[in-house]
């Protein structure tokens, strides 16, 4: 076999040829690569899929950290830190909250979306009745004030130490010592 030098340059030029089609497909309009557009980084292109949420977390009313509410108002809420849940799967933080008023004591398994600013309820609880899940559990405004004080509270807990900004708090302990401090994170959900 006599070797022909211009057929391995040939060759060469073909398999060059290929490899810049197949790159050039991949650059065309905007560049999309691991869930990042890389023309909008600060837009998010995972999918925000969350499967059902487990079952609210046992609380304790002695742990609960109280959650800034309206002057004047005769019901408080708590958080207890030991029901802090990560699912970084789907971007949410699920925690119990409890509504203690004058004449009743009510708990709430909720989530928070940080990237996103919602909220949502899970499951509501009359002291001392089972959980029940609730029937309309759609993803809410974290500016969302209509209802009264306990639709008041998931804004603060997001300000208080759940979320670092439109990012979640790196673990439910941090969570639990800024909550604990009542320092405010800057505001990022205000339109």
């Amino acid at each position: 076999m006599t070797f022909r030098p211009y057929s391995a340059v040939f060759a060469a030029a073909l398999v060059m040829a290929a490899l810049l089609a197949g790159c050039a497909d991949g650059l065309s309009g905007s560049e999309k690569r691991a869930g990042v557009d890389l023309d909008n980084p600060d837009k998010d292109l995972t999918p925000q899929v969350e499967d059902t949420a487990p079952a609210p977390p046992a609380y304790d009313i002695r742990r609960l950290i109280d959650v800034a509410v309206p002057p004047g108002s005769t019901v408080k809420v708590g958080i207890d830190p030991k029901t802090i849940a990560i699912d970084y799967a789907s971007g949410v933080v699920r925690y119990v909250v409890v509504a203690r008023g004058p004449a009743a004591v009510n708990a709430m398994h909720e989530g928070i979306r940080c990237s996103t600013g919602e909220f949502r309820v899970y499951a509501r609880q009359v002291q001392g009745q089972p959980w029940v899940r609730t029937s309309d559990s759609a993803w809410r405004n974290l500016n969302d004030r209509q209802g009264g004080v306990l639709v008041q509270h998931p804004l603060a807990l997001a300000q208080g130490g759940l979320c670092d900004g439109p990012a979640i708090t790196a673990t439910p302990s941090q969570m639990e010592n800024l909550l604990r401090s009542s320092e405010l994170r800057p505001d990022v959900y205000r339109h």
